[in-house]
């Protein structure tokens, strides 16, 4: 059936649910799991009267973001290590999450990728977006979603 499976995560609790039935699915296939986070660009503005957030902050910005991400894929290897399945991290930036879901899935040859929903609906997901909808109209691997 599966042997590689990329489970995104953006350290939610609905996240982590999907990141548990993954790991169930993993074990029962025999697959190896890729753990993976999108560590946003911070893209400095311009705020006011001209005041810039400068490089250093930027820079700043994104290595925090990145260690919460580790944190986060480390949550998913304890749980795949737990179920004694072969286990991968991946913390990467990416210009957006989905994009990087894609990407990541792709590059790890990876036959499928397993993620959450948030369920959004209506107004939310319009003014949020959905990143399970944008990996399921991008992706060309099999895309599970756990709700």
């Amino acid at each position: 059936m599966f042997k590689h499976i990329l489970i995104p995560t953006d350290g939610s609790s609905i996240a982590f649910k999907a990141v548990k039935a993954g790991v169930a699915l993993a074990k029962e296939t025999g697959a190896k799991i890729t753990g993976y986070y999108a560590v946003e660009p911070f893209e400095p503005s311009v705020y006011g009267d001209g005041y810039v957030i400068s490089p250093k902050m930027a820079a700043e910005f994104e290595r925090h973001a990145k260690t919460v991400g580790e944190k986060h894929v480390a949550k998913i290897g304890r749980s795949a290590k737990a179920a004694g399945v072969p286990f991968h991290r991946l913390v990467l930036k990416a210009a957006t999450p989905y994009e990087g879901i894609v990407d990541a899935a792709k590059k790890q040859k990876c036959d499928v990728i397993f993620m959450a929903s948030h369920g959004r609906r209506g107004l939310n997901a319009l003014i949020m977006g959905s990143v399970t909808n944008k990996v399921l109209s991008h992706s060309k691997i099999p895309v599970l979603v756990y709700r």
